[in-house]
């Protein structure tokens, strides 16, 4: 169809005076008025645009969740149970990208987390991977990652036998610090749910672990014994208050505070003292100034993550606390309130002051 011509604009002036005006040399005495643009100039510049990029962005969010459909889910178990590696790699990353996201969308996502399907293949996919004698590192950063994904899936009885079997000595220290701490996040979702999980499996495993020479395994098996009650578990966090290593010690009596007990109260004091000493880069290690300046800065960091961990754990227990312990915990709340260089510590610490001081 031929476009409409555009009808021509009305003319004022005569003709000879517009083209004596046109004459080379003349000039108009005055310059026209410059107007601004009008409102609906301006938003047809921007408006509109951004109208358009807005609906395609919400088209292909509509696609990508039409992606996550039941049908998808099924076909990347279908991937994950292949003989195929590289189709069974694939499924395993698909349905841990699917689930994470899963968990992030709560009670409007599929609740993924609970699929016996999805928890059965990545069990059989762990169970293989420790089956395997070989150490490579290949083989350790695949175990790493199924280790970690069984943490998201609350299907006990398929992902319980592989992260118990993964805490044991025959498996490297960063396996085993990565299965007892995807066994206290389920343990944790499972205490915040209002149905704490009481099996010996896990606190017999934690509770063997938590003796490994390696502080990195002591440290994360103290602090999951915390989210499975029991006596079993109390008095192995009790012997771990005397623990030569110093965080093994701040995760017994955080454990310990979880079951309202305050024995590591004493501990969880020295921590808020820590905080309060700048570690000096002249006295830490290192070969230069600035290897010294960064292990200062790291200590430095450690003492204000564990002060971030004592602070609620004291508020917690406030109704357990003696009034010496109460006012210990106040005075030494107060000091980080006033002087502690992070605006975060400073907020929790005002906090404990003011609910410390409540009945």
């Amino acid at each position: 169809m031929d476009e409409q011509a555009a009808p021509e604009p009305e003319v004022s002036a005569d003709e000879s005076a517009i083209a004596e005006a046109s004459a080379p040399g003349s000039l108009p005495e005055e310059l026209p008025p410059v107007e601004p643009p009008s409102a609906s100039f301006i938003m047809q510049l921007f408006l509109v645009p951004a109208i358009i990029v807005a609906a395609v962005i919400g088209i292909w969010a509509l696609f990508g969740q039409l992606s996550a459909s039941e049908q998808d889910w099924r076909q990347l178990v279908t991937e994950l149970s292949s003989g195929n590696e590289h189709r069974r790699w694939r499924g395993a990353n698909g349905l841990a990208q699917m689930l994470r996201a899963d968990i992030e969308l709560g009670e409007d996502g599929q609740h993924l987390a609970a699929n016996e399907q999805i928890a059965d293949e990545f069990a059989a996919l762990m169970s293989d991977l420790l089956d395997e004698k070989s150490r490579t590192d290949e083989h350790l950063q695949q175990l790493d990652f199924v280790t970690r994904t069984l943490s998201w899936l609350d299907t006990h009885e398929s992902t319980i036998p592989g992260l118990v079997r993964a805490t044991s000595s025959e498996y490297p220290e960063i396996i085993r610090v990565t299965a007892a701490r995807s066994l206290s996040v389920i343990g944790g979702r499972a205490v915040e749910g209002g149905a704490p999980l009481s099996d010996p499996r896990i606190t017999d495993a934690l509770i063997d672990a938590s003796k490994a020479t390696e502080p990195l395994i002591r440290q994360a098996c103290v602090y999951a014994l915390g989210v499975f009650p029991g006596d079993a578990s109390r008095q192995r966090l009790l012997t771990a208050l005397e623990d030569p290593d110093s965080l093994v010690r701040v995760n017994a009596a955080i454990a310990l505070g979880r079951f309202q007990d305050t024995a590591g109260v004493p501990e969880l004091l020295g921590t808020l003292d820590d905080a309060m000493v700048r570690a000096e880069p002249s006295q830490m290690p290192g070969d230069n100034d600035q290897e010294r300046r960064l292990n200062a800065q790291a200590e430095d960091a450690v003492k204000t993550l564990i002060a971030g961990n004592a602070l609620p754990m004291l508020i917690q227990l406030k109704t357990e606390l003696t009034e010496q312990q109460r006012s210990d915990a106040r005075s030494r709340a107060a000091k980080l309130a006033d002087g502690h260089p992070e605006i975060k510590i400073r907020l929790e610490a005002q906090r404990a002051v003011r609910e410390l001081a409540e009945p």
